[in-house]
């Protein structure tokens, strides 16, 4: 069971991991000319298609929701306490990411949500991420040469430069709850936690 839970911990920072890329090649630069201007324009959602990046925050919802029942199973087999259920009434990301799986699976809530909104996704798209990074002189930069359109990125330290999935997760009334990506972080953390509070080994 604990390679179990160590590989669906591994599989949650893969989905995460999924959502960006390092590779550029995708990035086109249009370079154009109206009335004796000169413009460049890059979409970085360009080649994208909202299905394939809806199944990419499926996927990565469905990795951290599916750790409660794994965990359920150890805290059984271990004799320990289960605070799968706690977790996710206390802590909003994760009642969110848990929300937002019962309604993809059941395309309705049977039972009051457990974050008190009934979520969902909107504004799927490809964002170029820029990262300095934490450690000192580390950085990122991204230019485009308008004339030429030949893009440039490069990094030092622990910066990054990235395409990377982005959307916006909206309650019952159209209201922001939060960005995805960085929900779904706060989730995999304090889902950590609490296999590591169970006495669960990761590597």
């Amino acid at each position: 069971m604990i390679d179990v839970l160590d590989l669906k911990v591994r599989q949650m920072h893969a989905a995460l991991d999924g959502l960006s890329s390092a590779d550029l090649s995708a990035i086109s630069v249009h370079i154009g000319e109206s009335e004796n201007c000169y413009y460049t324009h890059v979409d970085f959602n360009e080649g994208t298609d909202d299905a394939g990046l809806a199944n990419a925050a499926s996927l990565l919802i469905a990795k951290i929701a599916s750790i409660k029942d794994h965990l359920k199973v150890w805290c059984k087999q271990q004799g320990v306490p289960f605070e799968g259920d706690k977790l996710i009434n206390s802590n909003r990301s994760v009642a969110l990411v848990h929300d937002l799986w019962n309604v993809d699976k059941h395309a309705e809530l049977r039972d009051p949500p457990r974050s008190g909104h009934i979520p969902k996704l909107i504004d799927h798209r490809r964002v170029l991420k820029l990262s300095s990074g934490a450690g000192a002189g580390s950085g990122s930069f991204f230019s485009m040469d308008p004339r030429t359109g030949k893009v440039t990125t490069g990094t030092t330290g622990g910066g990054s430069v990235a395409l990377a999935l982005v959307a916006q997760v909206v309650d019952e009334n159209g209201q922001s709850l939060g960005e995805f990506t960085q929900l779904c972080t706060e989730a995999i953390d304090a889902w950590k936690t609490a296999l590591s509070n169970a006495g669960v080994p990761l590597q």
